[in-house]
């Protein structure tokens, strides 16, 4: 591994942050068989490029903003299944692509993973434009709206009246309910207009949402089944909830929990 350029392994250090959240600089050092003060100078670069946050003796993901607890909270419920299904949707994106990413824990953390690819993203969600803002290849659309400041997105008319101005080539969407019969759901009719509006003005939507969110049916539906091409949830959904998806025809992909790194 010490053959590899700087940006490679700047790259590598990179990926392995979001794998874990947080490391030591004594385990990348370890990983990629380079010295200590090597990984320090990584870490400045990678700060510097509004990467990562280095902290005492290693570093963690960076956040550009500072979250309300509640925020937080919500954010830190399954959050190693949240890491995982947005590891998993990162590998639908590719260079040169036009996508849409509502609000949302699951899709803040997706964002995460998009930081610095060759992009076009429209949001709804000033935290998740906010996530990606400082890298230059990656460009962001934020619509308009009236702010939620609970959740960070903005909502109203103007949302869905914007997006009928777009066409994406996929849109990453979470929700707050799914189920055979009723579909995805959401807790609020203005969300669910917002969720409908980017499905309307996509090639394909993929729902990103944990586990818990399956059997539920909340306030206003946004998509039966049908109109989802994906489905990308955890691997904590017991058998019997995966056959009865499986019977109605969802497409479903159980992102494996990402495996801690073991630094010999």
């Amino acid at each position: 591994m010490s053959a590899l350029s700087n940006r490679e392994r700047q790259g590598r250090i990179h990926s392995l942050i979001l794998h874990e959240g947080n490391l030591k600089a004594t385990d990348l050092a370890k990983a990629l068989r380079v010295s200590i003060a090597t990984i320090r100078r990584d870490l400045a670069a990678l700060e510097r490029r509004g990467l990562v946050e280095r902290t005492w003796g290693g570093a963690k993901v960076r956040s550009p903003i500072e979250y309300l607890e509640d925020f937080k909270a919500v954010a830190s419920k399954s959050e190693r299944a949240k890491r995982a299904i947005a590891a998993a949707a990162s590998s639908y994106v590719h260079e040169g692509m036009t996508i849409g990413l509502s609000g949302g824990t699951t899709c803040t953390e997706l964002a995460r993973w998009l930081r610095g690819k060759p992009i076009t993203v429209v949001t709804n969600a000033i935290n998740v434009a906010t996530e990606l803002y400082n890298h230059s290849l990656t460009k962001v659309i934020v619509t308009g709206g009236a702010l939620n400041s609970y959740s960070y997105e903005l909502i109203g008319e103007m949302v869905t009246y914007t997006l009928q101005e777009y066409h994406l080539d996929l849109c990453f969407l979470g929700c707050s309910g799914i189920s055979p019969e009723f579909g995805f759901s959401m807790r609020d009719h203005l969300e669910s207009a917002i969720a409908r509006a980017f499905l309307d003005v996509s090639e394909r939507a993929i729902v990103v949402a944990d586990h818990t969110k399956v059997g539920k049916k909340t306030l206003a539906r946004f998509a039966p089944f049908s109109d989802i091409y994906r489905l990308i949830t955890d691997e904590n959904l017991d058998i019997e909830w995966r056959e009865k998806l499986k019977a109605e025809g969802l497409k479903v992909e159980y992102a494996p929990e990402l495996e801690p790194h073991t630094f010999a």
